[in-house]
C-alpha cells in the first residue's frame, strides 16, 4: 500500500469544505508531480465520487467521463457517449439527487483547451444546476496561469463565485525527511535540494538504502526515472522543447539575463523573454525582484530544485548516461554537492522562517545589491518585511565548520548598506555545523534579535 505523508493541512481543509451542505467549489492546483492528484484521491477515498482526468483529446474525453458516470450510477462504463461536456455535466446533476457527492475534473485546463466552450458551460453550471445539489466541484491543474486566469481572476467566467483555492506546494524540508526515514540530516538536505522537494520525486529515492544509490540510479543510469523527467515534464506544456532545454541549460550554469542568453542561444530577445515567462508560469523558473525598494531585478533564476540540480549536472551527459557511462558525471556532482544544496538551504530557510517566525512577516526574499563604495555586488539571502517598519535578515551557512561572530557582523553590515534607514533590524542565522561559543554569547546578548538555528531545527521542525 502507498505511504501518504504530510499535507495535514490540507487534507482537513479540504475534509471541512466536502463536509458543508449545498455547493462547493475547490480549485487545487500547482506544479506537475506536487501530489495534487495523490491528494484529492486520499481524500476522497471511501466517499461518492466521480474522478475524470482530461486530456486534449475531447472525442476521448467525453468516451472517458462517459465510463465514469456509467460506473457511478448505472453500474457499467459500458454506455453511450454523451455527445457533450453540457450533457455529461446535465446527467450528473439529475442523478445526485440529494446525494452527497464529488465530482473532480483534473487537469481541467486540457478540457478548456479541447472544448472552448467549456468554461461558458461551467458558469452555467456552478450559476444554476449545481446550487441545487449536494456538490463538491474539484477542479485541478498543474498551469497555474490557468487557474489565476481562467478559473479565479477577474477575466474568468467564474470570476466571483466562492471558489476555495488550494496551492499545493513542494515539501519542506521537514516534509522531505518524513519520507527518508532513517537517513542523516546532511542526505536529507541533498534529497531535498536534488529532488526539489517534489514527493514524487522522493517516492523514487526512498527506495533505495542510501543516497548515492538513489542518485547512480534515477539521474545517471539508463532508465533512470529522473533521467528522462525534465523532457516528458516540458513536452506536456511546451512544443519547441529543445528551445526550453538550452535555456535552463545556459540557466544552470550561470546565464541569467535575457540578453546573455538571447546572445548565447543565438535567439531573439523577444522569444528569450517569452519563454523565460512561460517558465515562470509553470513554477521553474522566476524573475529576481527587489524588496522594500532594494535589489537588482534583471535576472532569472531556476526555482525548482530538480530542474536545476539536472540541467546543471545531468542534461550535459545524457548521451554517456544512455550509453551506461555516467560513473564519471555523478562522481562530478557529489564533488559538487554540498556548494549545490547550500543554494537550495537557502530557499529551504527562508520557507522556514516565513512559516515559524515569531513575528508575521509580509514579504520574504533575497537581494542582490551593488555596494556604492566598491561597486561589486553583495548579496543578502534572507531579507524579509515584518510590518509596520521593521525589517528581518538572514545567512545560511552549509559549511563544516561553526559560524563565528564574522559571519553575523557581516550579515549587519550589508544590511546598514541596503537598509540604512531601517531603526529596527532582526536577524536570523542558520549554520550547517553549530556555532562558536563567542557567537552563541553574542546572540544571547541581543535581547531576541539575534535567532540561531542548525539544520537540525529546520529538518526536524513541523
Amino acid at each position: 500500500m502507498k505511504r501518504f505523508v504530510a499535507r495535514e493541512r490540507e487534507i482537513r481543509k479540504l475534509e471541512e469544505i466536502i463536509a458543508r451542505e449545498g455547493f462547493r467549489f475547490v480549485a487545487v492546483y500547482g506544479r506537475r508531480r506536487v501530489g495534487k492528484s495523490e491528494l484529492i484521491r486520499h481524500v476522497i477515498e471511501g466517499k461518492e465520487h466521480i474522478y475524470f482526468q482530461a486530456t486534449q483529446d475531447m472525442d476521448f474525453n467525453l468516451r472517458r467521463l462517459s465510463a465514469a458516470i456509467g460506473s457511478a450510477f448505472f453500474g457499467s462504463p459500458d454506455i453511450a457517449a454523451y455527445v457533450s461536456v453540457a450533457s455529461a455535466l446535465e446527467a450528473i446533476v439529475n442523478n445526485i439527487k440529494d446525494r452527497e457527492f464529488i465530482l473532480v475534473i483534473d487537469e481541467v485546463s486540457y478540457l478548456a483547451q479541447s472544448d472552448s466552450s467549456f468554461l461558458s458551460v461551467l458558469q452555467s453550471f456552478v450559476d444554476n444546476d449545481f446550487q441545487h445539489c449536494n456538490l463538491t466541484l474539484i477542479l485541478c491543474s498543474s498551469i497555474s496561469s490557468f487557474m489565476d486566469e481562467d478559473i479565479l481572476g477577474l477575466k474568468s467566467p467564474v470570476y466571483g463565485r466562492s471558489v476555495f483555492p488550494i496551492k499545493l506546494l513542494p515539501f519542506s524540508i521537514a516534509e522531505s525527511a518524513l519520507m527518508l526515514p532513517g537517513w542523516s540530516c546532511d542526505d536529507i538536505a541533498r534529497a531535498h535540494a536534488m529532488t526539489g522537494g517534489i514527493p514524487y520525486y522522493l517516492s523514487f529515492f526512498s527506495q533505495w538504502k542510501c543516497l548515492d544509490d538513489a542518485v547512480m540510479n534515477e539521474f545517471f543510469s539508463p532508465g533512470g526515472r529522473l533521467l528522462v523527467e525534465p523532457r516528458l515534464l516540458l513536452s506536456m506544456s511546451f512544443r519547441n522543447v529543445d528551445l526550453y532545454e538550452g535555456i535552463l541549460d545556459l540557466m544552470a550554469h550561470g546565464c541569467n539575463e535575457v540578453s546573455v542568453i538571447a546572445s548565447k542561444s543565438g535567439k531573439d530577445k523577444a522569444v528569450v523573454s517569452q519563454a523565460l515567462a512561460k517558465l515562470g508560469q509553470i513554477g521553474i523558473a522566476a524573475k529576481r525582484k527587489a524588496i522594500g525598494g532594494v535589489g537588482l531585478e534583471r535576472g532569472w533564476d531556476i526555482i525548482d530544485g530538480y530542474f536545476r540540480f539536472f540541467y546543471r549536472f545531468v542534461f550535459p551527459y545524457v548521451p554517456a548516461i544512455e550509453y551506461g557511462t555516467g560513473e564519471g558525471a555523478m562522481m562530478q556532482a557529489m564533488k559538487e554537492i554540498n556548494q549545490f544544496t547550500a543554494r537550495e538551504m537557502e530557499k529551504a530557510f527562508r520557507r522556514f522562517i516565513l512559516t515559524h517566525y515569531n513575528m508575521p512577516i509580509s514579504t520574504i526574499g533575497s537581494v542582490e545589491f551593488p555596494d556604492r563604495i566598491t561597486h561589486q555586488n553583495e548579496e543578502i539571502v534572507l531579507v524579509a518585511l515584518i510590518p509596520p517598519s521593521s525589517m528581518l535578515f538572514g545567512e545560511c551557512k552549509w559549511t563544516g565548520s561553526p559560524v563565528d561572530t564574522d559571519v553575523f557582523r557581516k550579515l549587519a553590515a550589508r544590511a546598514d548598506l541596503a537598509y540604512p534607514e531601517v531603526a529596527d533590524k532582526r536577524y536570523c542565522l542558520m549554520s550547517r555545523s553549530g556555532y562558536t561559543e563567542r557567537m552563541r554569547q553574542l546572540a544571547s546578548q541581543g535581547d531576541g534579535k539575534l535567532l540561531l538555528l542548525t539544520a537540525e531545527d529546520m529538518i526536524r521542525t513541523r
